[in-house]
């Protein structure tokens, strides 16, 4: 900065910089820390005796948002501001930062597990055994297909250790797929052992001995009101995929002798050569973070083009990956750690890499390479 002024009137006492340049900016709220390699403003300007700086135009390179606890990372290789910004520290001491608009190029975005709700402070209703689809109906929109092939160890009486191979074709229409088209679909052999069927509130795949044996479930998803009703005509959503539970190792059959109900029928689960194609087409809402992420509107589909491959395991570590062409979303007071955010609409443009690890089949963390980002009437609360 070459020159700068004073000013002191109604608006209190006031730093006044035509144009700013600074390396090395960093800063902390909490647990948060955030910085920049470098930043350019124009018509900067800074109150004296409280933290509240604007300027009508901004430019950042290498800008980066970090959880102390290394719960979430944000970095960016340029941020552009060409309608200013605005960072206040309000009464509650929380930072917040507003734009009316804002762009980001090649961002890159990780979090970490666990992932789970934090505790309310008042006693929790018991949770409902369909939580997760109830708050997964945005997926009623997806249209698109699922490849997979399911790899299912057994040890079974009499006939020992045998390895079911199973490829799946599942198309999706409408957010939901045909299960009796897929136990149709089963190869004749593996069709003998394995079956699914929807009973009630439950959809279950099971495994059985041919002709003579009992079955018994492999997974089962629990169905919702809807979800059971749908069932009844051969559907069932893909948001009830959601809700499932994996059989104990350790199932024994009752009809058995005593060494066979030592027998860990179960040896492993898995879901191999994943290959996801779909898009969200009409607007859908989703609560998520305390607040709401609307997919789509104003004819703008919710997502285009998410392709996804990888293989999962009922136990250890497994992983996808994948890239998605497009999502049109506005949030509303959704929250990350200590960070709430809010914006009008933001639209995440070639996402060119998307990597979620599981354990088991639960993931435990998730990243995402963004090479174009812009938000309209962008607020962000960093702080508790």
């Amino acid at each position: 900065m070459k020159r700068f002024g004073f000013a002191s009137d109604d608006h209190g006492n006031r730093l006044l910089f035509p144009h700013a340049s600074i390396r090395e900016l960093g800063g902390q709220s909490g647990k948060t820390s955030y910085g920049a390699a470098e930043c350019a403003f124009d018509n900067l300007e800074g109150r004296l005796g409280a933290l509240r700086w604007s300027a009508d135009a901004g430019s950042i390179g290498s800008a980066w948002l970090r959880d102390g606890d290394g719960r979430f990372s944000i970095v960016a290789e340029r941020i552009e501001l060409p309608h200013g910004l605005l960072m206040v520290r309000g009464a509650s001491s929380r930072l917040e930062i507003v734009s009316p608009h804002l762009s980001l190029s090649e961002t890159r975005i990780t979090i970490k597990g666990p992932f789970k709700s934090s505790s309310p402070s008042t006693p929790a209703a018991p949770k409902s055994p369909t939580q997760r689809q109830e708050r997964l109906r945005f997926l009623d929109s997806l249209s698109g297909r699922i490849y997979a092939t399911l790899k299912v160890q057994l040890d079974l009486p009499v006939l020992g250790v045998r390895t079911l191979d199973q490829e799946l074709r599942v198309p999706i229409q409408e957010g939901s797929l045909d299960f009796r088209a897929l136990e149709e679909g089963l190869d004749w052999l593996e069709g003998a052992f394995l079956d699914i069927d929807a009973d009630q509130d439950r959809l279950a795949v099971r495994w059985k001995v041919p002709i003579f044996g009992s079955s018994h479930d492999l997974i089962t998803f629990q169905l919702d009101k809807n979800a059971s009703a749908l069932a009844a005509f051969g559907r069932v959503p893909v948001r009830s995929l959601a809700d499932f539970a994996l059989a104990s190792r350790d199932d024994k059959d009752k009809k058995d002798d005593d060494d066979d109900k030592k027998r860990k029928i179960l040896r492993s689960f898995s879901i191999e050569g994943v290959d996801v194609a779909v898009s969200l087409l009409a607007p859908r809402n989703v609560d998520v973070g305390g607040g709401m992420i609307a997919f789509g509107g104003d004819d703008q589909p919710g997502m285009v083009d998410l392709k996804v491959k990888g293989v999962l395991h009922d136990q250890g570590k497994g992983a996808i990956e994948g890239a998605i062409g497009s999502i049109d979303t506005t949030i509303k007071d959704v929250r990350l750690g200590p960070i709430t955010m809010t914006a009008d609409r933001l639209h995440f443009d070639g996402i060119d890499q998307l990597e979620v690890e599981f354990d088991g089949f639960s993931p435990t963390s998730i990243t995402v390479v963004v090479h174009r980002v812009t938000a309209t009437n962008l607020s962000i609360q960093i702080g508790r």
